[in-house]
């Protein structure tokens, strides 16, 4: 009978102790991650000729965010190596209906502009971070898309994968 009820109290205390546990955390997975956007974007002059600063903004659809409105930087240089255009130093943030937000850094290259002003350009992207759901997202992938310097709209696809 004693060692019925010490084997009660034994059962007892650890089921005490898995019911009060924290859960344990679980690596984040990993998920394709897929996005179409469509930006107005403004240039500003450097003050190195041909080396341009470009802000947008815009609308689209991602994966995991659903309709999304989208914030951008990024250096156009149209100089570093000469008959293409290279994007640098390019941050853009993504913001979901609720409010969640999707950071990532991107670089590419790119075509000079055709006689339309219209260049093509493809690139990479690394994620940094969020808010909400997306605060310790990580992730990488590629995009490519068109871009017009008279008129500043640019559409692009993003493609890769994304763990949060």
């Amino acid at each position: 009978m004693r060692l019925i009820r010490t084997l009660l109290a034994i059962l007892a205390a650890a089921a005490a102790v898995l019911i009060t546990a924290p859960p344990v955390a679980t690596a984040a997975t990993t998920r394709p991650f897929k996005s179409e956007i469509t930006a107005q974007g403004s240039f500003a002059e450097t003050p190195v000729p041909g080396v341009l600063t470009s802000t947008g903004s815009g609308v689209g659809h991602a994966s995991h965010l659903g309709n999304i409105t989208v914030s951008t930087t990024e250096t156009l240089d149209f100089v570093t190596s000469p008959g293409s255009l290279v994007i640098r130093d390019g941050t853009m943030v993504m913001v979901a209906a609720n409010g969640d937000e999707l950071r990532w850094a991107y670089e590419g290259a790119g075509s000079l502009p055709d006689a339309q002003g219209i260049s093509a350009f493809s690139g990479t992207f690394l994620v940094t971070g969020g808010t909400g759901k997306f605060a310790d997202a990580t992730g990488s992938g590629t995009f490519d898309g068109t871009g017009s310097t008279l008129t500043g709209v640019a559409i692009v696809s993003y493609q890769g994968r994304i763990a949060y």
